[in-house]
C-alpha cells in the first residue's frame, strides 16, 4: 500500500511538472509577442526607424529606377539665369517676360512653384497681368501657407486679385519629415478656406480629398526630368524646344536662400524637382499608401504560424520566405503603385526570430546544463526546472569541508568520492531524486506527510557520516549539516536559498539540522543591504555625528570632544556603530565614512574657533586606512575651504593598529603629524606597546582604555598600570587622556596621579552639536559660580 501511494504521488508530481512547463513556455511566447509588437508599434507611430526605412526605400528605388514620362518640364531660375537676367528674386516684369517666352515656345500649361506677389512698381505689375491675360498657355500661380517656426502661427499667402483673375491656383505645401525630406504630397489643401489642388494633382488630373496625401515615387530618376534654364527660354536658345506641348513647372534651382529637401537615395534637391516627381507619380496612376499597420499584422500572423509549427523544415522555410517578402515584396507592390513602410514589420520579425533563437539556445543550454558532469546527478538547474509540488518539503545537505577534502583527494578520485556521498544520502531521500550543487551541496524533496519522520532520518544520516569516507587508501571525515524549508507558499528558487541558509545556520550554531526561520533571512537581508544603504545614509542625513566632551583636569575646563558617528535608520532605528563601521572596513567603505566624520568634525571646530573657544575635536582613524596610500593627502583636503587651525584636529589610532602597523603606516603617521594634526594612541593598554615604539610613533597623546580606568577603585594592578602609563607618557612629552570616567572617586584618583584629560559619562555623554554648545555654556557658568 505504501508503494502504491508513493507511485500516486510520483505520477501527480510529473503531471504537475508538465503542466507548469507548458504554462511557462506559453507565457514566454506571449511575452515575446507582446513586447515585440509594442516595440514595432512604437517605431511605426514615432517614425523612429525613419533612417533605416529610408535606406530600404533607397535600395528599392534603385532597383525600380526608371525614366520620367517627359510630359513635365522643369524650367529653372538657376545660376545661368541669374547671371544673364538679374539677381533673385525677379521682378514681376522679368517673370512676365518668362511667361510670354514660354507661351511663344508652345508650352501647354505653366505652373509657378514659388509664390508671386505685387511689386512696388505698377508698371512691373501691369506687365505681369498683361502676360497672364494674353498667354494662350494656362498659367497657375502658387497659393500656399507658411508656419512661423517660433510662434506656430499660420500665414496664408494668395496671389494678388489682379493676378488671380487671369490665372489658376495651385499649391506646393507638403508635410516635411524630421529628416527634411518629403515622403507624401497632398492632393490639395485649404488656403484661406479655398480648396487648392497641388501641382501634381492639377498636372495629372488625379484628385483626392482635400488634406489627403499620396506617397511620392522617387524611383523616377530625377536626372531624366526634362530641364531648361529660364535664361534659354527667354533668349530662345538651347533646349527651349523641350517645352512645346508640355506642362511647365517654374522654380528656383541653385539660387541663394533656396530651400533644399532630401530625396531618398539621391541627396538634396530643389523643391521644384519634388513637385515634378509628385506629378510623375500621379501620371503613372493613383498610388495607394498601405502604411505600416497592414504589413506588421501580416508578419505577426506569419510569426504565430512559425511558432505553432513543429516541423523544422517548415519553420526554416517560413523564416526565409518571411524575410524575403519583407525586403523584396515592396518592390513589386510599388510597381503596382502600392506603397508601404516595412520597418515596424521588419523590427517585429527580427525580434521574434532573435527571441526564438535565444529560446532554443536556452533550452539547449538547459538540457546540457542539468547534469553534474562529474557525478551524473541532476544539478540545481534541474531542481529549479523540476516544478516541485506544493505539498513537498525541501531538504539541503551541506558538507562544510567539501572543498578542503576535494583538494586533498588523489588524482581522478573525486568522482568516487561524490558517489560515496550520494550513496550515503540516498538512505534519507526515501527514493526521491538527489540533486547536486557546487562545493558539497545536495538537495532532495520529501512529501510533507513525512515531516514527522524527517528528524529521525537526518539523525540516521548524521550517524552514517560519522564514519570517514574511504577513497583509495585514505579516509576523510566530513562535516555535514542539514537545512529544511517547509514554507510551500514561496517560489522554488527562494526555497532553495532558504534551505541553504538554514543549513548554514545549523553549522554556525553547532546543530545537526535546522528548519528555516524567516527571521534569519530578514537579518541576513539587512546585513547584505546595509552597505548599500550606508552610502545613501551619508547623503540623506541619516548619518550624523555625536560629540563627547573632554575635561582638562588641571584647569577644570572643557578642552575638546570626540566625534562619534551615529546612524538613525528610518526602519531599523539606531544602528550600532560596531556593526556598520566594521562592515565598512571589511568592504572598503571606511574611507568615505571617515571623510564624512572628518568633515563634520572640522566644521564643528571651525564654529568653536569663530566663537573664540579652544576646543579640539578628535576623530577615530580606522586601521585599514593606515595601509592605504594618500591618507595624509585626504586629511589635508578636508581642511581646504575651512578656516580652522590643523592643531584643532586629533586623530585617534588604536594601540593595536599603531603597534602592529608596517613601516608604510608609520610613515603615514609622520606625514599626518607634519601637517600639524595631532595623533593619539587610543585604547592604550590593550596592545603590546614598547618604549622603543612609543618613541618612534609621532603621537602627542596617549588614551588609556576604559577597562583600566573603570577598575581604579577596585584593582591595585590597574592603578599601577594607569599611574605608570601617565609617568611614561609625561617622560616622553605626551599628554594622557583617561576614557570611561564615570564617578567622582575615579576622577579624584586621576587628578592625584597627574592625568591631563578625562572623558566619560561623569563629564558628559555623546551628544548632538546643539547640545554640546549648551553644555559648554552651562559648564562655563557652573565653574564661574
Amino acid at each position: 500500500m505504501a508503494g502504491k501511494a508513493r507511485n500516486m504521488v510520483t505520477v501527480r508530481h510529473h503531471i504537475f511538472r508538465f503542466r507548469r512547463m507548458l504554462r511557462t513556455i506559453l507565457q514566454k511566447s506571449r511575452n515575446v509577442m507582446v513586447w515585440g509588437l509594442l516595440t514595432a508599434v512604437l517605431i511605426g507611430v514615432s517614425d523612429f526607424g525613419a533612417p533605416l526605412e529610408d535606406s530600404f526605400q533607397a535600395a528599392r528605388n534603385k532597383a525600380r529606377s526608371h525614366d520620367a514620362s517627359g510630359e513635365v518640364v522643369v524650367v529653372g531660375i538657376d545660376t545661368l539665369a541669374v547671371e544673364g537676367i538679374g539677381d533673385w528674386p525677379w521682378s514681376n516684369g522679368q517673370l512676365a517676360t518668362l511667361v510670354s517666352s514660354l507661351d511663344e515656345a508652345g508650352a501647354k500649361r505653366i505652373f509657378f512653384e514659388f509664390p508671386t506677389q505685387a511689386d512696388r512698381s505698377d508698371s512691373e505689375n501691369e506687365a505681369f497681368v498683361k502676360a497672364l491675360a494674353s498667354s494662350k498657355a494656362k498659367v497657375f500661380l502658387n497659393g500656399r501657407f507658411e508656419i512661423d517656426p517660433v510662434t506656430g502661427q499660420r500665414d496664408d499667402i494668395l496671389p494678388p486679385p489682379e493676378f488671380s483673375q487671369h490665372a489658376g491656383l495651385i499649391n506646393t505645401n507638403s508635410p516635411i519629415t524630421g529628416y527634411n525630406s518629403i515622403r507624401d504630397m497632398p492632393y490639395g489643401v485649404l488656403v484661406s478656406d479655398i480648396p487648392v489642388q497641388s501641382i501634381a494633382s492639377k498636372i495629372s488630373g488625379v484628385t483626392g480629398d482635400v488634406g489627403s496625401t499620396f506617397p511620392v515615387d522617387y524611383s523616377v530618376s530625377t536626372y531624366t526630368l526634362p530641364y531648361v534654364s529660364a535664361s534659354d527660354v527667354i533668349a530662345g536658345t538651347g533646349d527651349v524646344n523641350k517645352v512645346r506641348g508640355k506642362d511647365i513647372i517654374i522654380g528656383t534651382n541653385g539660387v541663394e536662400q533656396e530651400q533644399k529637401y532630401w530625396i531618398i537615395g539621391s541627396g538634396p534637391s530643389s523643391g521644384v524637382f519634388i513637385s515634378a516627381l509628385g506629378a510623375e507619380t500621379l501620371l503613372h496612376g493613383q498610388p495607394y499608401n498601405m502604411g505600416w499597420v497592414a504589413p506588421l499584422l501580416a508578419i505577426a500572423l506569419l510569426v504565430i504560424g512559425i511558432q505553432k509549427t513543429t516541423r523544422t523544415v517548415v519553420r526554416r522555410t517560413a523564416k526565409v520566405t518571411g524575410l524575403a517578402v519583407i525586403l523584396t515584396g515592396p518592390i513589386f507592390l510599388e510597381a503596382l503603385n502600392i506603397f508601404l513602410q516595412i520597418m515596424p514589420a521588419l523590427t517585429f520579425f527580427g525580434l521574434a526570430m532573435i527571441a526564438g533563437l535565444y529560446q532554443r539556445y536556452s533550452q539547449s543550454y538547459k538540457l546540457r546544463g542539468t547534469r553534474n558532469e562529474l557525478s551524473g546527478l541532476p544539478n540545481l538547474n534541474a531542481l529549479r526546472e523540476s516544478s516541485l509540488p506544493d505539498e513537498y518539503l525541501l531538504v539541503a545537505a551541506r558538507i562544510q569541508n567539501f572543498v578542503e577534502v576535494a583538494t586533498a583527494l588523489p588524482a581522478n578520485s573525486e568522482k568516487d568520492f561524490v558517489k560515496q556521498i550520494a550513496s550515503r544520502l540516498s538512505f534519507g531521500t526515501s527514493g526521491e531524486t538527489l540533486y547536486q550543487g557546487d562545493e558539497g551541496i545536495f538537495f532532495w524533496s520529501l512529501p510533507a506527510a513525512q515531516k514527522d519522520d524527517l528528524t529521525d532520518q537526518l539523525s540516521a544520516l548524521q550517524a552514517i557520516f560519522r564514519n570517514p569516507v574511504p577513497v583509495q587508501e585514505r579516509k576523510y571525515d566530513l562535516d555535514i549539516c542539514f537545512g529544511i524549508d517547509v514554507d510551500t507558499e514561496r517560489s522554488l528558487s527562494s526555497r532553495i536559498s532558504s534551505a541553504l541558509l538554514a543549513a548554514q545556520g545549523a553549522h554556525e550554531s553547532s546543530e545537526q539540522w535546522k528548519f528555516y526561520d524567516p527571521s534569519d533571512q530578514q537579518a541576513t537581508a539587512w546585513k547584505l543591504s546595509m552597505l548599500g544603504e550606508l552610502d545613501d545614509a551619508i547623503e540623506n542625513g541619516q548619518l550624523w555625528v555625536a560629540f563627547q566632551p573632554k575635561l582638562d583636569i588641571r584647569n577644570q575646563r572643557i578642552c575638546g570632544a570626540e566625534a562619534l558617528v551615529r546612524w538613525t535608520h528610518p526602519e531599523h532605528g539606531d544602528i550600532s556603530p560596531e556593526d556598520f563601521v566594521l562592515a565598512a572596513e571589511k568592504h572598503n567603505r571606511i574611507g568615505r565614512l571617515t571623510e564624512f566624520v572628518l568633515g563634520k568634525a572640522l566644521d564643528t571646530a571651525e564654529q568653536f574657533s569663530a566663537l573664540g573657544l579652544d576646543i579640539k575635536i578628535a576623530v577615530n582613524l580606522s586601521p585599514r586606512l593606515l595601509d592605504q596610500q594618500g591618507l595624509a593627502k585626504m586629511i589635508g583636503r578636508a581642511f581646504v575651504g575651512r578656516e580652522v587651525d590643523k592643531s584643532q584636529l586629533i586623530l585617534e589610532v588604536t594601540e593595536t593598529a599603531a603597534m602592529s602597523s608596517s613601516e608604510t603606516a608609520l610613515k603615514q603617521l609622520h606625514d599626518i603629524k607634519a601637517l600639524g594634526v595631532a595623533i593619539s594612541i587610543d585604547d592604550y593598554g590593550t596592545g603590546f606597546s614598547t618604549l622603543d615604539y612609543l618613541r618612534k610613533c609621532p603621537a602627542s597623546e596617549v588614551k588609556i582604555d576604559r577597562s583600566f580606568v573603570q577598575m581604579l577603585a577596585q584593582s591595585s594592578s590597574d592603578r599601577i598600570m594607569v599611574n605608570s602609563t601617565i609617568e611614561l607618557a609625561h617622560s616622553l612629552g605626551q599628554k594622557v587622556v583617561a576614557e570611561g570616567v564615570e564617578d567622582t572617586q575615579t576622577l579624584q584618583q586621576l587628578t592625584e596621579m597627574g592625568c591631563d584629560i578625562a572623558q566619560g559619562y561623569l563629564i558628559g555623554r555623546p551628544m548632538q552639536l546643539d547640545a554640546l554648545r549648551d553644555f559648554l555654556a552651562n559648564y562655563k557658568k557652573r565653574n564661574a559660580a
